[in-house]
């Protein structure tokens, strides 16, 4: 399968296959439970920008009530006072037609063509489309009830104050978050795919206004399709960086009428971003060994990878580091061992919590100086007890804590007194 750099999520810890392929795609995520092979955040090292959204001076002529519904609908009104602009999400697109928006992933599964949805204020009547757009799904917003296949969604959703809205998840058991725990819980949300496969007659029965994929298509969408509920995909995963993928919150913010409060939390999560960047702008980059093997094979990130992208914006260093191609290469232990075995750092992607929990996976990692010295470190500091892991959660949305991270790691007097969010020393 063709990789396009690992990234977030609960992928494979989320035991679903489609997380599995996700994560292997991606080769920036690692999996958790020590299952595959994997990596930390990514993230350009892009300057602070502003507002990412645009208001105009005048609001519409016509009312909208307290749920964001047109009440009196006037043709030719713009009803999206509020307009959101990307500024580093690559692999969706939003545009805006008065009273309907359209939201377009680029990818919506690796390597899919680009789909394209039809988002409707409601209160506003049925557009008249053409052409791709007259078969593309239509919802509704803001919609009242959302289903998730991954848990890369709740923390947008939680930033959001839309939690409310959430009335599925794949899994109930590897939430990490509180508060989405606690609505996931709640008796008339519905648990759609805990061994991995897609319910449909359990989707179908609860009738959600829309259903937000994991980046991965399902035996049992063909049937929710059928059914007249809207299937949108989320391959956030597929983003160059790590602020493109927070940058979906503004996906969720667009099904949710919330642009504003979007707006506001993106620009504070970008704004840290880079100030974490640059604190190790002038600084000697720490030699640091990437990742573990899975199966026999080491993938490790080049320079161009999403992750190779993060260690570098973090002060990392590694022998891969110059080759600028965007796949990461797949070797073997032996080869690391020869080019990084002298590497004083080691920084994992599991969720081993011990060092001998990592030798019991592979002996030789004894011999690895970063192991000797006993800097190992994995991003298993918030791990629950089916497995689920934070920084495949939270992580998605907050890569500034994640970079702190790894500075902190990589560069300790610069972040004196660091408080880790999700990375744990070995012992």
């Amino acid at each position: 399968m063709t990789e396009a750099g690992l990234r977030h999520s609960s992928y494979a810890q989320e035991f679903e296959q489609s997380m599995i392929t996700k994560l292997i795609t991606r080769l920036r995520r690692p999996a958790a439970v020590a299952v595959l092979a994997g990596a930390v955040l990514v993230a350009a090292a892009c300057s602070s920008q502003s507002s990412t959204t645009t208001a105009p001076q005048s609001r519409p002529s016509t009312s909208t009530g307290a749920d964001g519904c047109i009440t009196d609908f006037k043709a030719g009104t713009d009803y999206f006072p509020v307009k959101q602009h990307l500024q580093y999400a690559k692999n969706f697109t939003l545009s805006y037609h008065k009273s309907y928006q359209v939201l377009t992933v680029k990818q919506p599964t690796v390597g899919g063509k680009p789909e394209s949805y039809v988002l409707v204020k409601c209160g506003a009547p049925k557009p008249k489309l053409t052409g791709a757009l007259a078969k593309a799904p239509e919802v509704t917003t803001p919609v009242e009830s959302l289903f998730s296949a991954s848990t890369t969604h709740l923390p947008s959703l939680e930033a959001l104050g839309k939690l409310d809205v959430l009335t599925g998840v794949a899994s109930k058991s590897l939430i990490s978050s509180k508060a989405a725990k606690a609505r996931a819980d709640q008796s008339d949300v519905v648990e759609f795919a805990p061994a991995g496969t897609a319910d449909a007659e359990k989707i179908v029965a609860a009738k959600p206004d829309v259903l937000i994929t994991a980046g991965q298509d399902d035996p049992a969408y063909a049937t929710v399709r059928q059914a007249g509920i809207p299937v949108l995909a989320d391959t956030e995963y597929l983003e160059p960086t790590a602020l493109g993928e927070a940058e979906w919150i503004k996906y969720f913010a667009a099904l949710t009428g919330t642009e504003q409060k979007a707006a506001g939390v993106f620009d504070k999560i970008a704004s840290s971003y880079n100030a974490e960047v640059r604190k190790v702008a002038d600084v000697k980059p720490t030699e640091v060994l990437v990742n573990q093997p899975y199966q026999g094979v080491w993938t490790m990130p080049t320079g161009g990878t999403p992750m190779g992208r993060l260690i570098t914006d973090a002060g990392g260093s590694w022998p891969w580091q110059q080759d600028e191609s965007t796949s990461s290469k797949n070797t073997d232990l032996e080869t690391v061992f020869a080019k990084s075995g002298s590497a004083k750092l080691w920084i994992t992607s599991t969720n081993w919590k011990t060092k001998k929990e990592a030798l019991a996976s592979e002996p030789r990692f004894a011999e690895f100086t970063a192991y000797k010295s006993g800097q190992v470190w994995a991003p298993s500091l918030q791990v629950n007890a089916a497995g689920g892991n934070n920084m495949y959660e939270l992580g998605v949305l907050r890569p500034d804590l994640e970079i702190g991270d790894l500075i902190a790691i990589l560069h300790p007097d610069l972040e004196p007194g660091h408080k880790f969010t999700f990375y744990q020393q070995l012992h």
